[in-house]
């Protein structure tokens, strides 16, 4: 086999490159209609980090198995994150105006500026817990806003990456658009996969908790009997 072995060497990586592409235009076409952005990004995170860093081989039935299952959940997320990021961009707008004005007020805008990479990290935050974890809207919205702040760097990090693919998208869209979606999602799996590790640690070891307590239950039942 050598080298042309393809679970070896340049051809286990050239494959992973081409389905990091395949994921960021599947990514693309399922986020067309806006308000699924959010279960695509999910589908999206969740299938980079099992199939892209692991090596599970299901990447394309996974990708639209996981788009599928967060819709319910995804859809109102992606509506209240349009409706926050609408106004938090107005108010931009309105400071960038005010930014003729005076030192002041241009010291304020990029005050305003800096201060909106908070939410964006939050936003950086939503779509991969809902891929790792259960939640409604609310508590969705609340968890990350919490896991936000806790982990600062890595949310003004996340934030900091996703701005400058933003702005290369200005620049090259078409590379952006076939690769960029995959590579954001594998450079932010390497920040929160250690964020959420102990919590699906506490998370497996309630579950083994309480199976072992219905076996107990169980065994209780038939011993009564």
């Amino acid at each position: 086999m050598g080298i042309f072995n393809p679970e070896k060497g340049i051809w286990r990586w050239t494959g992973k490159l081409v389905d990091l592409m395949i994921l960021s235009v599947f990514w693309l076409l399922c986020a067309v209609p806006v308000v699924t952005l959010g279960p695509a990004s999910a589908a999206l995170y969740r299938t980079v980090r099992a199939c892209i860093r692991g090596n599970r081989r299901d990447s394309w039935s996974l990708f639209f198995r996981t788009f599928r299952e967060n819709l319910k959940v995804g859809v109102p997320a992606t509506l209240a994150v349009l409706a926050v990021g609408a106004a938090l961009a107005f108010l931009h707008g309105l400071a960038y105006q005010m930014a003729a004005a005076g030192t002041a007020q241009s010291v304020f805008y990029l005050c305003y500026t800096f201060l909106l990479l908070l939410p964006l990290g939050v936003a950086c935050y939503l779509f991969p817990v809902l891929s790792r974890f259960t939640f409604g809207v609310p508590g969705l919205l609340s968890n990350c806003a919490r896991l936000a702040i806790v982990h600062l760097p890595a949310t003004l990090a996340m934030a900091l990456e996703l701005y400058l693919a933003l702005e290369l998208l200005l620049r090259l869209p078409v590379i952006v658009l076939v690769l960029g979606p995959g590579v954001t999602a594998l450079f932010q799996s390497w920040l929160l996969e250690p964020i959420f590790a102990p919590y699906i640690s506490a998370q497996l070891g309630e579950e083994e908790e309480g199976e072992g307590e219905e076996e107990r239950e169980e065994e209780g039942a038939c011993s009564g009997g």
